[in-house]
């Protein structure tokens, strides 16, 4: 949770050149590797995945390097790396700075992709750092400065370059780790550039996402005003004032959090009942929470479920079945060996959980991250999902019935293997006639900012899987310490989505500081005070995609606008009289009667 995941892009086609660097490194540290860095690394993976050879370099500030080769990708990026161990001892807070270059040879992309990681050398493995960087053919040098989350013994500590993503050929020179302990701060030594394509402010995807998001979001409201007489009245005053949006715009949320008789419970509910319009229970409805890890919070939900009916705000359940042993109560393992034990056990949580909420939501996520949670479907099959699935849809046929996983729009698009299988298992579920209406694509996002034209392509890929699914940003958030990027990715992020016609909504996983599995990437500060990325949410959803109109009525007594869909309170002021009425605007427009009697 503490490792600082990143993408630093080195090639010509990146926003930001890698080599603007903020400042100078200090004269002293302590090497954490040896002083023949390439010697010091060796090559881990599958027998005949990949190979490894110490070239000779000219014109550069060192003299080699290692170009490894990748024939077989693994499917995961940690499957085949390059390893050392580190030479001296690291504190907990210890400031570290590790600066390499890099270049792509004969990639058929023109890219070169690994991942920069330091971690402990054994479970559970806590990482520091993981760092996804890209380069061109050209050699480019990285700087990356970041803090160690533990303390190590020389050699208790890996410095890895994972490499496993595609069929490529890289090339690493110059590696070196030096510990600055305590002397300087992360943030005072040097970083190489971020950025992502399609930042600049006249990128093509723009023009065109503002068109769909003018077509798709937006609806023609005509307010027609008469007397008691049914005689149309001209120049009637008519406020319009949207009330709600029909996409979602969403948060997780804690039932605690949101119950609790204090300041900062107050600013809590303020908070999401001024900015959300649907919520998702982040940890209270999960197997663990809901039955055997936290019983005393399961009657809050119901508490927590009538506080957002009375401010109109849906609510979604997460999850049902996390399919590994270390997601599910410990017993369950014990049935491994039982496979029809096993089944019924799950079947009749899904029973119970989804009929004890019966009518309270309008999603579930039945299944969470089948790509590496699989350890049921090893013993089961896959039929079995799709049972979860009809068993869900049987204890309560309102909810739309989700899956969920990550990495499929994050990781800067670049996790192929992850979503192949992702629409591999969306397919088969469908085909098994699963009773399956949404595609959860959690979103949660480092400095792997994937590109807005990637994201449409994505959305495209998933979206036509069937003619009624739904996706759903489902976990959104950005977990980088530059604030201004942050901002500014997440309006292109909602932007590029908002503007997707197969995309229902954007839940936010969580947007308080005081309460965030990764503080960083908050919307509010602990002290509630709003982070740049909390204020382009706020612009977002209630300035630039929100609606408000005045006018009168013409002499056919119609007043005419256009809005954001959702529902809208307008009021009328005609013969010293005033009335407002509730009205739903549908994509396909509406016309409003108002009599004025």
């Amino acid at each position: 949770m503490n490792a600082i995941p990143c993408l630093l892009a080195a090639s010509a086609f990146a926003l930001l050149a890698s080599s603007a660097l903020v400042a100078a490194p200090p004269p002293e540290g302590v090497a954490v590797l040896p002083a023949d860095t390439v010697g010091a690394f060796t090559l881990m993976g599958e027998a005949g995945a990949a190979t490894m050879e110490t070239i000779p370099v000219e014109g550069q500030e060192f003299t080699k390097a290692l170009r490894v080769k990748i024939a077989k990708p693994a499917g995961s990026a940690w499957a085949i790396q390059l390893h050392a161990k580190s030479t001296a001892a690291v504190e907990k807070g210890d400031a570290l700075l590790a600066t390499f270059w890099l270049r792509s040879a004969e990639a058929a992309s023109g890219e070169a992709l690994t991942a920069f990681v330091f971690e402990l050398g054994k479970e559970p493995y806590s990482k520091s750092i993981e760092c996804q960087v890209t380069a061109d053919r050209k050699w480019h040098k990285l700087s990356l400065p970041f803090a160690s989350v533990g303390s190590y013994a020389p050699g208790e500590a890996s410095i890895n370059f994972q490499l496993g993503f595609a069929a490529q050929t890289v090339e690493i020179a110059g590696v070196q780790l030096v510990n600055y302990g305590k002397k300087v701060k992360v943030a005072d030594l040097p970083r190489s550039s971020f950025g992502y394509a399609g930042s600049n402010a006249d990128a093509p995807w723009r023009a065109a996402a503002a068109e769909r998001i003018e077509k798709l979001r937006k609806g023609d409201l005509a307010v027609v005003v008469k007397d008691a007489a049914g005689k149309p009245i001209e120049g009637a005053a008519v406020k319009v004032r949207q009330a709600r949006h029909a996409f979602g715009f969403g948060s997780a949320i804690a039932s605690d959090r949101l119950l609790a008789e204090s300041p900062d419970g107050e600013k809590y509910r303020d908070t999401v009942k001024r900015l959300f319009n649907k919520i998702v229970f982040e940890n209270d409805l999960k197997w663990g929470d809901w039955a055997w890890e936290n019983p005393a919070n399961r009657p809050k939900v119901p508490k927590a479920l009538d506080w957002l009916d009375r401010q109109h705000i849906e609510a979604r359940g997460h999850c049902l079945v996390w399919p590994a042993w270390g997601n599910m109560p410990a017993d369950l393992k014990k049935l491994a060996g039982d496979r029809p034990a096993l089944e019924k056990r799950i079947a009749a949580h899904v029973r119970e959980e989804v009929g004890a909420l019966k009518g309270r939501l309008v999603e579930w996520d039945v299944i969470n991250e089948p790509y590496s949670n699989h350890d049921v479907m090893d013993i089961c099959g896959n039929d079995v999902m799709a049972d979860w699935f009809r068993i869900a849809h049987e204890a309560d046929p309102k909810p739309v019935l989700f899956i969920n996983d990550y990495s499929i729009l994050s990781s800067g698009g670049r996790d192929t293997a992850h979503q192949a299988h992702y629409e591999k298992t969306i397919r088969f579920l469908l085909e098994k006639g699963a009773p399956l209406g949404g595609i959860g694509l959690q979103s949660h996002f480092d400095w792997a900012l994937t590109p807005p034209p990637k994201l449409l392509e994505i959305l495209d890929r998933f979206g036509s899987l069937g003619p009624e699914i739904e996706l759903e940003a489902t976990e959104f958030d950005i977990d980088i310490t530059d604030e201004a990027l942050q901002a500014a990715y997440l309006r292109d992020f909602m932007t590029t989505l908002f503007s997707h016609p197969k995309v229902k909504g954007i839940i936010m996983w969580g947007f308080w500081e005081g309460h965030h599995w990764k503080p960083s990437a908050a919307l509010f500060r602990k002290d509630w005070s709003v982070k740049p990325n909390g204020q382009a949410w706020i612009d977002l959803v209630t300035k630039t995609w929100w609606t408000s109109a005045d006018g009168k009525t013409a002499a056919s007594g119609d007043f005419k606008t256009r809005g954001f869909l959702g529902e809208y309170d307008v009021t009328v002021e005609a013969n010293g009289k005033t009335k407002t009425v509730r009205a739903q605007l549908p994509k396909d427009g509406a016309t409003l009667a108002v009599t004025m009697d």
